[in-house]
């Protein structure tokens, strides 16, 4: 069904479920969200989501009602727009710095100088994340093997001292000019400039329902995770932060942590 159908079924969405529904009440509610229609919610249900909540009374039976933020399509043009205009300008000015290191990593290493992963995108929609590759060539062979023997929360994979990395990789990712390739994403459209850290597909094989309220918007090359702490975060801390970004979404929000993004990478605060 298209967000049309959806909008046009009804004049208003309820959510009213037994306890033992959660996981289909989630799921329902993901969708809805997905198509940027508001919906209330039983007190019951409460637990499923992270995700503001307003108080409100329904034929004298309590409720609480979501806020879209960034489901409204003007919002998504708006931000959409700033998205196009300044990945651009970014890639633009960059160039020549771009063709530097692509150069570099050419002649530290063999094999390509764009390293593609899956990661999953908005509303579970995968997509081939861009960067710099700051490992040995072939290194995602031995990504299982690697996972298996860290001790990282397996819904947020870290790896510390990762033996794949080469020396000018440690630079790259501690600078964050790994990451530049993105800007292409961006403009493709998979990604925004600024949003929700991009999960691969094996960690969200580990959500719970809650967790899912970050596949709402689009990932981003920066966001609120980047610019609190990065990698000295787990992932409930993580999930908070991007709940809070999808509550409070604004422009004014988007320039503010892409102005942080550029002290935090200056600094290389909680860089790995």
């Amino acid at each position: 069904m298209s967000s049309a159908e959806v909008r046009g079924t009804a004049e208003e969405f309820i959510l009213a479920f037994a306890p033992d529904e959660a996981s289909q009440a989630a799921t329902a509610a993901r969708r809805l969200l997905g198509e940027g229609v508001g919906f209330s919610v039983m007190p019951e249900s409460l637990g499923c989501l992270y995700h503001p909540l307003k108080r409100l009374g329904w034929n004298r039976i309590p409720v609480v009602q979501t806020r879209v933020g960034l489901g409204y399509k003007a919002a998504q043009a708006c931000k959409r727009t700033v998205d196009v205009v300044v990945a651009a300008l970014t890639v633009t000015l960059l160039l020549p710095l771009m063709a530097l290191v692509a150069l570099l990593i050419r002649l530290e290493s063999p094999g390509p100088v764009i390293f593609s992963q899956e990661r999953v995108g908005k509303c579970g929609k995968t997509f081939a994340i861009l960067k710099f590759r700051s490992m040995v060539d072939g290194a995602q062979l031995e990504e299982s093997t690697q996972v298996a023997h860290c001790s990282s929360d397996l819904r947020f994979v870290k790896i510390d001292h990762d033996r794949r990395v080469t020396r000018l990789g440690r630079t790259l990712r501690k600078t964050s000019i790994d990451e530049l390739p993105q800007l292409w994403n961006v403009l493709r459209g998979d990604m925004s400039l600024v949003g929700p850290r991009p999960s691969q597909p094996g960690e969200v094989l580990h959500y719970d329902a809650g967790h899912f309220t970050r596949l709402l918007v689009k990932p981003g090359v920066t966001g609120m995770w980047q610019v609190s702490g990065r990698s000295d975060l787990g992932f409930e801390d993580a999930v908070r932060l991007d709940s809070a970004y999808v509550r409070e979404w604004s422009l004014l929000l988007d320039l503010k942590i892409m102005l942080k993004t550029v002290a935090v990478v200056l600094t290389c605060k909680g860089a790995c």
